[in-house]
């Protein structure tokens, strides 16, 4: 354990607030369990409770922390990310990083595309559509909701064992579509009422939203996903290669 330095011109809350990230980088304190609480740390690193609760409070706000009422501040649950440098369904990404999933609350049926689903599928408006809305969890709970839209003609009998792991699978093992490209696009908006009681977050909290459209070879739109994902569980991964070569 380090040894906080009273005489530096660094603010004690911050050295204290690194010094408890060094410890959940590294280990120590483990994912999911509680850190010691605030006289304890007072204790260890002979600091007062504004330091402390400012340094804890600071995590929180970054996500390495969640406190829980009544019980203690613990260490937030394993974020998630994912690479967009090729086509993967959610489940396949957990399973790509051993995470267990569960998936709840699914709901199949067909219904009369609204126009911006419309417009993504390039079909006519009000024309049948298969929706699949679906609650995404880890051990920690919740992650993602997410609502896809199929074309009807392209998976008749898809029921709710075809969705319980990846969509993508079901959709080339048992339907033969091939999945040649997508476009995809994530943009930052705070839950709403609905998105927060199913997400277990309070009302305006980050959330990751994705819109993306799945193409086969042909160019003709197969899938349209809407998935909106908490933000201190999940993230997204670019890799950028090269610079553009008129400066």
């Amino acid at each position: 354990m380090a040894v906080l330095d009273k005489e530096s011109p660094i603010p004690l809350y911050h050295q204290l607030k690194e010094e408890l990230r060094r410890r959940i980088e590294t280990g120590e304190f483990t994912k999911s369990a509680a850190i010691p609480t605030e006289p304890e740390l007072e204790q260890m690193y002979d600091v007062s409770r504004v330091t402390v609760r400012r340094a804890v409070q600071d995590l929180v706000h970054e996500g390495l922390l969640v406190k829980r009422k009544g019980k203690g501040t613990f260490v937030a649950a394993v974020k998630v990310s994912q690479k967009l440098n090729m086509i993967s369904s959610w489940a396949e990404t957990m399973a790509a990083r051993g995470v267990p999933t569960e998936t709840r609350d699914i709901q199949i049926k067909t219904v009369p595309a609204p126009p911006k689903v419309a417009a993504a599928l390039e079909i006519p408006p009000e024309a049948p559509v298969v929706k699949i809305d679906r609650l995404r969890c880890t051990p920690d709970g919740p992650v993602t909701a997410m609502t896809n839209y199929l074309l009807p003609e392209l998976v008749p009998g898809l029921c709710a064992e075809d969705v319980k792991g990846s969509l993508y699978q079901t959709l080339e093992k048992k339907y033969h579509l091939v999945l040649a490209r997508a476009h995809e696009r994530v943009e930052a908006k705070p839950a709403g009422t609905a998105e927060a009681a199913m997400l277990g977050v309070r009302r305006g909290a980050p959330l990751l939203h994705i819109t993306r459209v799945t193409y086969g070879p042909d160019g003709r739109p197969l899938e349209l996903v809407m998935a909106a994902s908490r933000a201190d569980r999940y993230a997204y991964e670019v890799e950028l290669v090269g610079r553009p070569k008129n400066q």
